[in-house]
């Protein structure tokens, strides 16, 4: 009789606990049947996965309220790609709006040269022959030399990144496999990029994770992201940060000022800022050139210093959310 009160007991409390799993009812199940434990086990591992979930909205929610307040008026000015290379937590503000892509491209071209060493058809000490053509000032230290030498591939991939230099770039491009457009196009499997030296945040971001993941294990994209870590331009991402974490290339193009780039934080992570009109126009474009020639009065100070203090509020958000 004493062993039916007790059985009775026992099924009561079994009740009063059902969906409740804690580590009390895995004891008072122990001797059950398996297919009870299992249930117990998958609640736990999708109260795991509900907490990881939640600790990731905080932190793209805590990047979005904080680059709100650093936008302010110029939301609408701005796009911007953010993926945690580890967590895949990701961040878009605007990140179809198509922009004048400027020197970010060189990032596009010389992953597509580097694409053909790999394969074979060139190698890094490939002579390039200057010509006349090649000449462009805006960046760079070639185009104030009297003569500008030759180069091979390596020496033009450095000077492209490293220097921004736009003779380099023109260099490269005469002996590329295909235009940038078509490489980008093809590579991050986004068709809707028009010609003419455009591109995207959502678009740059996907050719960043390429070059970070590297698929086809091509040994040559590291040597160009340690030449965007080794670049001469500080004033944007890597402004209030570690030089040496952050690797990245700047575009500049009269009203349009970006940088992009990979950075070494707590966790790695991607960083797309592309801006158009930040601060006062001109009335005038330069050179009677087109409306994409209109230029910010400033040259780009207050549009740097906004990608900035993006940057650096992300690097901080990042490195919160490890501790």
């Amino acid at each position: 009789m004493k062993k039916i009160y007790i059985l009775f007991i026992l099924s009561l409390l079994s009740i009063f606990l059902v969906g409740c799993k804690s580590k009390e009812v895995v004891s008072i199940y122990e001797n059950g049947s398996d297919e009870e434990i299992i249930e117990i086990q998958e609640d736990k591992d999708e109260n795991t996965e509900e907490e990881e979930d939640e600790e990731a909205i905080d932190l793209v929610e805590a990047i979005s309220k904080n680059v709100d307040e650093i936008l302010g008026e110029y939301k609408n000015n701005v796009s911007i790609y953010f993926k945690n290379l580890n967590t895949n937590e990701e961040y878009i503000l605007n990140g179809d709006t198509y922009y004048v892509a400027a020197s970010t491209t060189k990032v596009p071209l010389c992953m597509m040269i580097l694409d053909d060493v790999n394969n074979g058809s060139k190698t890094m000490n490939d002579l390039l022959y200057f010509t006349e053509a090649d000449r462009e000032g805006g960046s760079g230290s070639l185009y104030y030399l009297d003569e500008v030498p030759n180069l091979t591939i390596g020496e033009a991939i450095y000077l492209s990144i490293v220097d921004s230099d736009n003779i380099a770039k023109n260099m490269l491009s005469r002996v590329a496999s295909s235009n940038v457009t078509d490489y980008m196009r093809d590579v991050t499997d986004d068709y809707n990029i028009p010609y003419g030296n455009y591109t995207t945040a959502n678009q740059f971001g996907e050719l960043l994770r390429i070059l970070y993941e590297n698929p086809d294990n091509n040994p040559y994209y590291s040597t160009l992201i340690d030449y965007m870590t080794e670049t001469n331009y500080h004033d944007r991402l890597d402004k209030y940060l570690d030089y040496g974490i952050v690797a990245h290339k700047i575009g500049n193009y009269y009203r349009y000022y970006h940088d992009v780039g990979i950075i070494y934080g707590a966790d790695p992570y991607i960083l797309v800022v592309l801006t158009k009109d930040i601060g006062d126009l001109s009335d005038e474009s330069f050179e009677d050139g087109g409306e994409d020639e209109r230029f910010v009065l400033d040259w780009g100070d207050e549009a740097c210093e906004i990608i900035a203090q993006i940057s650096k509020e992300i690097y901080t958000l990042v490195d919160e959310s490890k501790k």
